[in-house]
């Protein structure tokens, strides 16, 4: 676990030159090679919308709620869209179901980091308005997921199966692939939710998401203080070095899914560093039903306020990542990051790191001023300061007992502050 060490301090020769030459391919590759397929759901009601290819195999699909955006990044190809509501809720298109097919889906060259402005335009190129069927002829649609384990490996892999933290996805190797070579990183590995049990109806998921530099392998000693008795413990892996807005999109994506297939009552949110900054985007991006869900929302020395080295680093590399951009102070990314609230029902527990010495307290990583953004902390229920390094606060005995004493704390039902 190395935080935001390699990631973010580039003033040591400005990086390895090799690492930049790799960052610098790969961001020209994913502009050359990929597409985004952006659109709108028009409409009253919640609708699965299905991205297939020329010969109508399944590319991918997304939940969308009325009125929301939908966005899919694919290799570069001709695409269709379907769209449909689920009135029985069996993940399959069935007779009579509202639905709208776009026989030819528009495509753009991929935008990295558009504003909402550029999100706005992008999602009118393709506008889905599902209606009663007419008897038109439409593709067939089974999101099941047994169909989707069956004929999408990648999905029967990385999507609610069991792993350990010793995993070769969760290796070093690895991790620096993600940080440094994105695009290979999704291409080889792929984005990830993950279970150490076999899926159990009745517990309550809670979602841990690493940091910058990292991967799940780093939870390995909080989340032994999560009693398997009552609670799910989920896993979410993603390429440090891709944008945030998108690692927190599919996070909103997979949170949905999950909801809407095993019908979890609740759900908790526990983040480390800037993975609490992707978790707290994925809330914003859920509808309201969803995010209304969400209880306990626990971050561990979460640079709120950005990081000054990945400032440093947007004005002087001669190649900029993504995230660093996300992660400077001051971004678009952190600004809309705290314009509207966690749910109000969401319990946050902010704990902060510091270690004694240095001219700007901090744990070594993070400044201690970023962890305690004041935005941060008027929304926390529960603020902690631990006498811990960056990384030390996952190792930490009196994190595991935070943590416990956090989920010991929740009520038996709903989620009252």
């Amino acid at each position: 676990m190395r935080g935001l060490r390699v990631a973010l301090p580039l003033l040591a020769g400005l990086l390895a030159g090799c690492q930049l030459l790799d960052l610098d391919r790969q961001l020209h590759s994913a502009q050359r090679e990929l597409l985004l397929v952006p659109g709108q759901l028009q409409g009253e009601r919640q609708a699965l919308v299905v991205l297939l290819d020329e010969n109508d195999a399944l590319v991918g699909y997304r939940i969308v709620a009325p009125d929301e955006q939908f966005y899919f990044s694919v290799e570069r190809g001709d695409y269709r869209l379907l769209a449909f509501v689920d009135d029985n809720h069996n993940f399959r298109l069935d007779p009579g179901e509202p639905r709208h097919f776009l026989p030819t889906a528009d495509a753009v060259a991929l935008r990295l980091q558009p504003t909402p402005a550029q999100r706005t335009e992008l999602a009118g190129l393709n506008p889905l308005a599902p209606r009663r069927d007419d008897g038109s002829a439409v593709p067939a649609a089974d999101l099941s997921l047994g169909r989707l384990y069956r004929e999408h490996p990648r999905l029967r892999h990385n999507y609610l199966q069991v792993v350990e933290f010793d995993d070769p996805r969760f290796d070093p190797a690895r991790i620096e692939q993600g940080a440094w070579r994105p695009l290979d990183f999704v291409r080889e590995v792929g984005y990830g939710l993950y279970l150490l049990r076999p899926w159990q109806a009745g517990l309550e998921p809670v979602v841990l998401v690493h940091g910058i530099n990292d991967s799940p392998r780093s939870w390995r000693q909080l989340a032994a203080a999560i009693d398997p008795q009552r609670f799910q413990v989920l896993l979410y892996h993603y390429p440090s070095g891709s944008p945030l807005n998108n690692s927190a999109y599919l996070l909103s994506e997979a949170l949905r899914d999950v909801q809407l297939r095993h019908g979890a009552p609740r759900f908790h949110l526990l983040a480390h560093s800037m993975g609490g900054l992707v978790a707290r985007r994925s809330v914003q991006l859920l509808d309201p039903g969803s995010s209304a869900d969400l209880c306990l929302f626990m971050t561990l020395s979460t640079p709120w306020d950005g990081h000054p080295a990945a400032a440093r680093g947007v004005a002087r590399a001669p190649v900029v990542a993504p995230v660093w951009r996300d992660m400077a102070p001051g971004s678009r990314y952190l600004q809309e990051l705290f314009a509207t609230p966690l749910p109000a029902q969401a319990r946050h527990w902010l704990l902060a790191s510091y270690q004694p010495g240095g001219r700007q307290p901090s744990d070594g990583v993070v400044p201690l001023a970023s962890q305690l953004r004041a935005a941060a902390q008027d929304g926390a229920q529960r603020l902690f300061v631990l006498e811990e390094s960056h990384t030390g606060i996952l190792l930490s005995q009196r994190s595991q007992a935070l943590l416990r004493r956090a989920l010991d704390e929740l009520p038996a039902e709903g989620c009252g502050r």
